[in-house]
């Protein structure tokens, strides 16, 4: 890894500012990043977890947070989709910076709400 000058870099802002690099503390940071990143690893978990959510035929889903953030243009396409095959609200549960957050799409389209 050192040979490699392999690091992990994070947001900060808007600007990405390393957080580790591939010396004695930090490999390991490193290497779970990169083991994260392949295969079935760089895809986001979510399942269902009610389908008359609030008893309003809502389908709710339940996002296994890794430490990695949804990619909100990429989670606000993947509900309109099955908001097209559900016929009625979705919602997946998440945390977007740290905050437990509701990603919504119904008729009136895409939302993001904090839960307390």
């Amino acid at each position: 890894m050192r040979d490699l000058d392999l690091f992990r870099f994070e947001p900060k802002g808007d600007d990405l500012v390393v957080a580790d690099v591939a010396d004695a503390d930090g490999w390991r940071a490193v290497k779970d990043t990169l083991l994260r990143s392949v295969g079935m690893g760089s895809v986001p978990v979510i399942r269902v977890e009610d389908a008359d959510f609030a008893g309003s035929r809502t389908l709710l889903l339940g996002h296994l947070h890794d430490g990695r953030d949804l990619q909100l243009e990429q989670a606000e396409k993947t509900l309109a989709y099955v908001h097209r095959l559900w016929g009625h609200e979705v919602v997946i549960d998440t945390a977007v910076d740290g905050k437990r957050t509701h990603l919504c799409f119904n008729d009136r389209g895409f939302a993001a709400k904090t839960v307390k």
